[in-house]
């Protein structure tokens, strides 16, 4: 654990790493981040009625339920797919320094983490041009983020070692990733799915973390059964990530 510990100790470190991704990308840009705002915003207007009418949903609760899983799902696949590769494009920094490699993970979290932020401005618009009412469930989508973040920063890490061992896997997890897109109820509801097909979701780890934030701002409580599938995978994951650097880390960098 000592990796993963010095990695959060450096927190000042990898956010400004994070944070200067983000400035670089979109270095002379007017909009900046906000042009993926903008963009998942088109996406979203386009995508709503359309999807609407077509599942025969409420308009004012699908748009919305549509806005957050593409919001949640942006963050997740991008924190999972930017992850594969955080080691190579890193490799002049993990060759000249002796940094915990849990830090690179997390680098990668603060960024999209900073995305996502940009991209939360679109909920209060959803919210006010519909009508939808919101109560003090709210507040769970912050203890599910906690954790959903925490899964995602031990998958991302499962996955740079994996994807610097193996150069082909992270082409393979992308694909995965987008096939994930369409069996995951981003643009379609749980019940809207048969019953002989529930284990789209049933064995769907992602579904769970999206509908443990998704929920609490739709207004709705999570299930337990979703916190506790949420929570045990949480701890399986990062167990088995620690376990990864433990033995691997010493082997990193010269697979670089």
């Amino acid at each position: 654990m000592n990796d993963l510990l010095l990695a959060l100790r450096k927190h000042q470190l990898w956010c400004s790493l994070g944070w200067n991704d983000v400035l670089g990308r979109y270095r002379r840009s007017v909009l900046g981040p906000f042009w993926i705002t903008i963009s998942m915003a088109v996406t979203i207007s386009a995508m709503g009625p359309l999807y609407g009418s077509l599942f025969g949903s409420k308009s004012e609760n699908f748009i919305l339920h549509l806005a957050l899983g593409m919001i949640v799902w942006g963050f997740i696949s991008s924190t999972i797919n930017e992850s594969c590769n955080i080691f190579n494009d890193s490799s002049g920094i993990i060759k000249q320094t002796d940094l915990p490699f849990f830090l690179y993970v997390l680098r990668v979290y603060y960024r999209q983490l900073v995305i996502l932020l940009h991209n939360c401005i679109i909920i209060p618009v959803v919210i006010m041009i519909n009508g939808f009412a919101v109560n003090k469930n709210i507040l769970l989508a912050f203890p599910a983020l906690i954790i959903a973040s925490a899964a995602m920063i031990s998958i991302g890490m499962i996955f740079a070692i994996f994807s610097t061992r193996y150069r082909d896997m992270s082409p393979v997890i992308q694909s995965v990733i987008t096939l994930l897109f369409f069996v995951t109820p981003i643009i379609w509801s749980p019940e809207q799915l048969p019953e002989a097909r529930r284990a789209f979701i049933d064995y769907n780890l992602l579904a769970y973390y999206l509908d443990l934030i998704r929920k609490p701002i739709m207004g709705e409580i999570p299930e337990m059964h979703t916190w506790i599938v949420a929570v045990i995978a949480t701890l399986i994951t990062t167990l088995i990530s620690v376990l990864l650097v433990s033995k691997y880390k010493n082997r990193i960098v010269y697979w670089l």
